[in-house]
């Protein structure tokens, strides 16, 4: 397994503990923007994580500041990475759909954990 694969792994899991976390002590609800600070701390040195590593594996050194742009402004800065570090178009275009289901995936498992903590409160 690849170490870019384990860190979006990394970061679906540390989501799913996170919600977990959210539920069982009820922070998600009392303070979201507490919470969502919490969250989004993660999320920057996961992408950071994975773009640095992602960029490796594939031989492709993205311009100076691409990675952190990526991270400090997520909703932007991912599409834009993938668009700037794939060959043709098209891959670019199947790489954001791809980023777009993993973070389904990793809202998913947040909600997930945060259901099943609210149960075990």
């Amino acid at each position: 397994m690849t170490r870019s694969r384990r860190i979006l792994i990394a970061w679906l899991v540390a989501y799913a503990a996170l919600g977990l976390i959210g539920g069982i002590t009820g922070l998600s609800h009392r303070d979201e923007q507490a919470f969502g600070f919490i969250a989004g701390v993660p999320a920057m040195v996961c992408i950071y994580l994975w773009c640095r590593a992602e960029s490796l594996e594939r031989g492709v050194l993205p311009r100076s500041g691409l990675t952190m742009f990526a991270a400090l402004v997520a909703p932007l800065g991912v599409p834009w990475y993938l668009w700037r570090t794939r060959p043709t178009a098209k891959a670019a275009l199947k790489s954001i759909g791809w980023a777009l289901g993993f973070y389904v995936l990793v809202s998913l498992a947040m909600g997930l954990g945060e259901a099943l903590g609210q149960a075990l409160r």
